[in-house]
C-alpha cells in the first residue's frame, strides 16, 4: 500500500505497480482470483483480516490504495471499516465519477486512491486527462485531482515516508525514467525499479525492511493494453508469482 508507480504506454495502455509495505505478522494475503462486483468482474489479492484489498482491477478499471492523505496522521480508531474495502467499493458504481459523488467517506482513516479508467471506456469525456484520478481523504474532506495520463507518476505513503524521503524517491524515479527506451516501458523493468531503487537504504528504499517487522511483502503490476489486461502478483516472502488475465479464465502459478 505504500509505493505506487504509473507509466503510460504508447498504444492506449499503462503499467501500474504497487509495492505493499506491511507488518509481517499480518495474515498472508490470499492470491488474486476473480470476483463479481455490481458492474465488473474484478481481480485482487485479498487481505483475510479485512476482506478488502490495496489493489484491484478489471479489464475496464484499476484502483490502488496508499495509506494516508497529505501528511502523516495519528490513528483515531475505531473506524467505520477498513480502507481496503474502499478500493472494492469503486467497482460497485457505474463510473468513478459516480462513486466519488455518492460515496460516504465519513468515519474512515485517511487514504489516497489512484483510479485509472482506460481510454476506451472514457469516450464520454472531452479531455483524456480525466482517465487518471487521484483521490485523497484527509479525514474531513475528500479531494479529487485529475492527473495527466500521458506522464509517469510515483506516490509514496505519507504514513511511512517523510516529505524529504518522498522527494528522494521521486528523484530515483526520474533518474530511472531517463534510462528507459522511448518505445514503451517493460513490465520487468518497472518491477526491477521497485526492487532495486534506493538499494542499501533498508529503511526508505522502495524495497524496504526496517527490521521491526515492517517490510515490503508483495509486488503487484497491472499491465493494460487496449482490451488486454494482466495482473502480476508476487509474494516476496515466499517468492511465488501469479499471473492473472483480467478478461479470461487462464492463469498460471509458479515460483522463481
Amino acid at each position: 500500500m505504500c509505493t505506487v508507480t504509473y507509466l503510460p504506454q504508447p498504444r492506449a495502455g499503462f503499467l501500474l505497480t504497487s509495492s505493499r509495505d506491511e507488518k509481517t505478522i499480518r495474515p498472508a494475503a490470499i492470491f488474486p482470483v476473480r470476483y463479481q462486483s455490481s458492474y465488473h468482474k474484478i481481480c485482487y489479492p485479498k487481505d483475510p483480516q479485512s476482506a478488502g484489498s490495496w489493489v484491484a482491477a478489471s479489464s475496464q478499471l484499476t484502483v490502488c490504495l496508499l495509506n494516508g492523505a497529505f501528511r502523516a496522521h495519528a490513528p483515531r480508531a475505531p473506524y467505520r471499516h477498513s480502507r481496503g474495502l474502499v478500493v472494492l467499493s469503486v467497482f460497485d458504481y457505474p463510473s468513478p465519477a459516480d462513486w466519488f459523488a455518492a460515496y460516504n467517506f465519513i468515519g474512515l482513516e485517511p487514504f489516497t486512491l489512484i483510479i485509472i479508467e482506460p481510454e476506451a471506456t472514457c469516450q464520454r469525456f472531452t479531455h483524456p486527462v480525466e482517465r487518471l484520478w487521484e483521490v485523497r481523504w484527509d479525514g474531513q474532506t475528500p479531494h479529487l485531482r485529475q492527473l495527466n495520463p500521458q506522464l509517469p507518476h510515483i506516490w509514496s505513503s505519507v504514513t511511512l515516508y517523510s516529505d524529504e524521503v518522498i522527494a528522494r524517491r521521486q528523484q530515483w524515479f526520474g533518474d530511472w525514467l531517463v534510462q528507459q527506451p522511448t518505445d514503451g516501458f517493460k513490465v520487468s523493468a518497472i518491477r526491477d525499479f521497485h526492487k532495486q531503487a534506493g538499494a542499501g537504504d533498508t529503511v526508505n528504499g522502495v524495497l524496504m525492511n526496517r527490521g521491526n517487522g515492517m517490510q515490503t511483502i508483495s509486488l503487484t503490476t497491472i499491465h493494460q493494453e487496449g482490451e488486454n489486461a494482466m495482473m502480476c502478483y508476487e509474494d516476496l516472502l515466499t517468492n511465488t508469482i501469479r499471473h492473472q488475465q483480467l478478461s479470461t479464465t487462464n492463469e498460471h502459478v509458479f515460483a522463481h
